[in-house]
């Protein structure tokens, strides 16, 4: 008993007092550091005159087009582009607006690095130009996914779109 005592009296003590004031306000403005970056995109002026295009290494080529894979796919996936007869991409449907621009931008980029690599191809094989553009078609072609569009030759000799099996 003569512990619990001076437990009680503690415990009656304190409940008896006021609160303890705190101050939670403070004395000076709170400073924030902030750090902040900002891209400022110059584009150019579609009227103005156009730059000479610098014709990459046969070696970068190959990198540039490994790096639009994922966007020619995605732009046959959407059915806009597809293989023609003669081993290049086509523009099939072009949106309106930036997008279509952004579509024929793209396809000519990958033209001209596969026209490039074509050449090269017919010089190492010794072969007309013609006849590798075939060969890198059936190869693009085969690699087609179902649904793509293709061009294949008809019954006249001409050339047809069609969607692959």
């Amino acid at each position: 008993m003569t512990i619990r005592l001076p437990m009680l009296c503690g415990a009656l003590a304190l409940a008896g007092c006021n609160s303890i004031p705190i101050d939670v306000g403070t004395k000076e403005p709170v400073k924030v550091d902030i750090a902040m970056k900002v891209d400022v995109y110059q584009h150019a002026d579609p009227n103005g005159p156009k730059k000479p295009a610098v014709l990459a290494p046969v070696t970068d080529v190959a990198k540039s087009r490994r790096n639009r894979m994922g966007e020619i796919q995605i732009l046959k996936n959407s059915r806009l582009v597809g293989e023609n007869h003669a081993g290049y991409l086509e523009v099939r449907t072009q949106p309106p607006g930036e997008y279509g621009d952004y579509v024929k931008t793209t396809v000519d980029a990958e033209n001209s690095d596969r026209g490039r690599l074509i050449e090269k191809l017919a010089k190492e094989k010794n072969i007309p130009v013609s006849q590798a553009e075939r060969q890198q078609a059936e190869l693009f072609q085969k690699g087609a996914f179902t649904g793509e569009w293709i061009e294949e030759p008809d019954a006249n000799g001409k050339f047809a779109w069609m969607q692959k099996e």
